[in-house]
């Protein structure tokens, strides 16, 4: 697969998940200390809907970006993601696991960010005053560590479509069984 390839994908996926993006940059769902807990749970619910349909989601949008006529196209992505899954379930599990495994590096990014550049100050007035909120949320701090995680998880997103493009369109094969099929075509019918 090559790179334009690849960023056509992740292009579309970032495009695809803008709701997630959406919920990300909305502090009072994300964060407890913009809102209440009970507004923290809906927002956590909401992300675990979202990512869950982006991730079932994401061969759709990956075929939207890079169609491959017959073979990886928005209307049969999801037939082939379910026969990646069935033939090739340990390879498909691995993509998930690349997903995983570049979506807990962007958190562990998006936390260094905010350790760098903080997004909620103690609220001095909140001492004086007792309907003041305890702590100010800085916008466009709160905004940069948000939209960096967003990249971070729409490209994770997008290496799991791209590892599943590669195996529904055949260029995932490990090499031995390349070879294995190469040498039956080659042996003359008996």
């Amino acid at each position: 697969m090559s790179l334009v390839t690849f960023l056509r994908g992740w292009a579309a996926i970032a495009l695809g998940c803008l709701p997630l993006a959406a919920l990300m940059l909305s502090p009072q769902l994300m964060r407890s200390r913009a809102g209440s807990e009970s507004l923290l749970m809906v927002g956590m619910l909401l992300l675990l809907a979202l990512l869950t349909a982006a991730i079932v989601l994401a061969p759709v949008l990956s075929a939207v970006a890079t169609p491959v006529a017959g073979r990886w196209e928005p209307r049969t992505a999801l037939r082939s993601t379910r026969e990646v899954w069935r033939r090739r379930t340990g390879q498909a599990w691995l993509a998930l696991g690349a997903l995983v495994l570049v979506y807990g590096a962007g958190q562990a990014i998006g936390y260094l960010i905010g350790e760098a550049v903080p997004y909620v100050h103690d609220n001095p007035a909140s001492a004086s005053d007792p309907t003041a909120p305890i702590w100010i949320i800085d916008y466009p701090a709160y905004a940069l560590q948000a939209v960096v995680l967003y990249a971070v998880t729409a490209l994770a997103i997008a290496i799991y479509a791209a590892r599943l493009r590669a195996l529904a369109l055949g260029s995932g094969r490990p090499r031995s069984e390349g070879l294995r099929l190469q040498s039956n075509a080659s042996s003359p019918s008996p």
